[in-house]
């Protein structure tokens, strides 16, 4: 979806919250099965410290996914202040994703960034302010994307994002200059930055 700078930016500076899809977005997509019951997944490290910071700046950030396992619920509770929701949680409660944006973060469409990379991304990000996807999503979601990222998804894309963000709002200098003075000064573990 074809917008002019200014307009783009105009819509990023309502943005006040981030919500991502994990498969696919957050990861690379791919699912490893064995003999054991849970899947596992690859995370991209440097999204971390660029989520906190985000969030520093008062920015929410939620991951929505249809999958629920270990391997994303462990990493959620890694990312301090990141809230994990369900699809299927939502639709057992019958309540609709935009209803539990105005519930949890009186947030209106206008004000939602959604990273999204197939096809069951594209119902929301058709309504959303933003609408990012990965370089790899599909062509779909390609299609109505704002903003499709250099980085494929699980290799950066979700940095990329903030980035983009945060630099339309003035405040990723300011906030890349804290995570750095807090991550040389203080102890990393204790203070939850890597």
């Amino acid at each position: 979806m074809e917008l002019n700078a200014q307009n783009l930016k105009n819509k990023l500076k309502k943005i006040r919250v981030i919500v991502t899809d994990v498969d696919g977005v957050l990861t690379d997509g791919k699912i490893y099965l064995s003999d054991h019951p849970e899947e596992t997944k690859a995370f991209w490290a440097k999204d971390k410290p660029r989520m906190m910071v985000a969030m520093r700046s008062g920015l929410k950030i939620a991951w929505f996914t249809g999958r629920k396992c270990a391997a994303v619920i462990r990493r959620s509770k890694e990312v301090t202040g990141v809230r994990l929701v369900f699809k299927a949680e939502l639709i057992e409660q019958k309540i609709d994703f935009f209803e539990f944006m105005k519930k949890e973060y009186d947030a209106s469409p206008e004000n939602i960034m959604y990273i999204g990379d197939d096809w069951c991304d594209l119902h929301v990000m058709k309504q959303v302010g933003v609408a990012m996807t990965p370089e790899d999503g599909s062509n779909e979601n390609k299609k109505i994307a704002h903003i499709i990222t250099k980085s494929k998804g699980g290799c950066g894309a979700v940095s990329e994002a903030i980035e983009i963000l945060m630099t339309a709002q003035g405040t990723w200098c300011k906030y890349v200059e804290w995570y750095a003075s807090s991550f040389a000064f203080k102890s990393s573990t204790k203070e939850g930055l890597l």
